[in-house]
């Protein structure tokens, strides 16, 4: 049986929580110096498919969900570095192992695109509770009243705190699932069962990291995504280490 427990057994404070993710953010680094070309390759490639959805998104008259995009991309990036996750694994045990059928990452990469799109969705109607049933304007007018007006800052709020609870969901089923399946022959409704219940177990850890995701990502976004080819791939080893720590890793050596 796959278990998840916190090291040492009891629950630690918060201080020693974000101390286990700096270790887990120390780690990836060390993995990114030792192949640091595949780690920027997959920076860019996560920052060259932004702009393509950001661009696709503007040219079909989307462009008001840039915002609720951008925040969505939580949502989908771990499945995005199953390769990180397999080279963290090589670099630390010595070589690759054989991950689950393509089937049970395409269950989970469906699952985080079904609640990708609920997220849009719900994005949309809480614009429409507040300004009413109206065309959107364009980005610029969209952010400014987001921004300058009582009702567009009580939506944000409101917006963040519901962004939250999906990110907050997604973060407990995919935080452990996705590198589970590189590592263990599982399927995918075990894996993240698993991934839920060692968040649940392991809560001010699993707040602690989702709170370094976070403020990478708004540094990501701030930089119009450029440090996201660093910050991607630093995530995506951290990711697998956190994994290790927690379950440690199967067939090891």
């Amino acid at each position: 049986m796959i278990t998840a427990t916190e090291n040492p057994p009891t629950t630690p404070n918060w201080v020693q929580a974000f101390d286990r993710c700096r270790g887990w953010i120390r780690r990836g680094i060390a993995d990114f110096r030792h192949r640091p070309l595949l780690g920027l390759a997959y920076g860019a490639g996560f920052f060259l498919a932004s702009y393509i959805v950001i661009a696709l998104l503007w040219v079909s008259g989307l462009a008001w969900m840039l915002l609720p995009a951008l925040a969505g991309a939580i949502l989908v990036g771990p499945v995005l570095a199953v390769g990180l996750y397999q080279e963290a694994r090589r670099i630390r045990y010595g070589r690759r192992c054989p991950v689950a059928s393509p089937g049970q990452f395409a269950i989970v990469g469906a699952i985080l695109m079904v609640l990708l799109l609920t997220w849009f969705r719900t994005a949309t109607v809480l614009y429409a509770l507040f300004f009413g049933l109206r065309p959107f304007p364009g980005f610029a007018e969209t952010l400014s009243t987001v921004l300058l007006t009582h009702e567009g800052l009580i939506l944000l709020v409101v917006g963040t705190l519901v962004g939250g609870l999906f990110a907050a969901l997604t973060l407990a089923v995919s935080f452990f699932s996705v590198p589970m399946l590189v590592d263990r022959e599982t399927d995918a409704f075990s894996a993240m069962g698993l991934s839920f219940s060692a968040c649940t177990h392991n809560f001010r850890t699993a707040v602690a990291w989702g709170a370094v995701v976070t403020f990478a990502l708004v540094v990501g976004v701030a930089t119009g995504l450029l440090a996201m080819i660093v910050i991607f791939p630093l995530l995506g080893y951290a990711t697998w280490h956190a994994y290790d720590d927690l379950f440690g890793a199967a067939e090891q050596g």
